[in-house]
């Protein structure tokens, strides 16, 4: 057994991978040595992104793709399957969220965050799993969920919705695909500072968020990042199902 995280040789897709814990999970990935696809819709987000995977030390290409079309989903693993032959990991990264009163929640907004958060994540799994991974023989897919997967959080009724049916899918389809050496698991985040999290935290909200965390303070992306290669690893090879929590404590705290 070689207790070491290293991903030379491994192919590795990312989600999401233009900015925040995506672009760090990249980068992550890069300095192990992995051959890194970064994937987002924000073309000269990636192409940045990509740049930095290279600095630190990995191979990086880009597609740029809407994953709320699974047309898009198709062509994406139908052009790895042919280009790059294989796939190592799967991190499902992309992922949105919108603050508002549960009465004020519209249907455009609804389906828009679970077409983004738990829809296309579904059918990204499932692709890459039928085209690439049960013919393979192997792979390993992690999954972002979330705290808000575990407890509520007020004013996200339709990103709870997705992230606690992130956490059950990956139980679903870790049991479903461990016939076929396939680990599907999951790291579910509290509050991390990315440009998506402080764009909606007010003073206010971060004093509650920073008094709840026994912490004391909000994480980083490059704090979340070790779960996913973890998860991703040799290391994780009996281990399915799973949701790692990387909260600061925050789920662990009552009173």
């Amino acid at each position: 057994m070689n207790y070491q995280l290293d991903f030379r040789n491994k192919t590795v897709l990312v989600t999401g991978a233009g900015r925040g814990i995506g672009k760090s999970i990249s980068i992550g990935f890069g300095s192990l040595g992995a051959h890194v696809i970064l994937v987002s819709r924000t073309r000269d987000q990636l192409e940045t992104a990509a740049q930095e995977v290279v600095e630190a030390g990995g191979k990086a290409d880009v597609i740029t793709a809407d994953l709320s079309s699974i047309d898009n989903i198709k062509a994406i693993v139908t052009e790895v399957k042919h280009r790059f032959k294989k796939l190592d990991v799967l991190i499902n990264n992309a992922g949105i969220t919108k603050r508002m009163p549960s009465e004020d929640v519209g249907e455009e907004d609804w389906d828009r965050i679970l077409n983004t958060n738990l829809k296309a994540l579904f059918f990204m799994c499932s692709r890459v799993a039928k085209e690439i991974m049960i013919p393979q023989g192997f792979g390993k897919i992690v999954n972002m969920a979330s705290a808000g997967g575990i407890q509520g959080i007020t004013y996200s009724a339709p990103y709870c919705a997705t992230k606690g049916g992130i956490v059950l899918l990956t139980k679903v389809l870790g049991c479903e695909w461990a016939k076929y050496n396939i680990q599907v698991n999951a790291v579910g985040p509290a509050y991390i500072s990315t440009e998506l999290v402080e764009g909606f935290m007010t003073e206010e909200f971060r004093k509650r968020v920073i008094n709840r965390t026994p912490a004391g303070r909000l994480g980083t992306p490059e704090e979340v990042v070790g779960g996913f290669l973890f998860l991703a690893s040799n290391l994780a090879n009996y281990i399915t199902g799973h949701t790692l929590l990387i909260d600061g404590g925050l789920t662990s705290f009552f009173i």
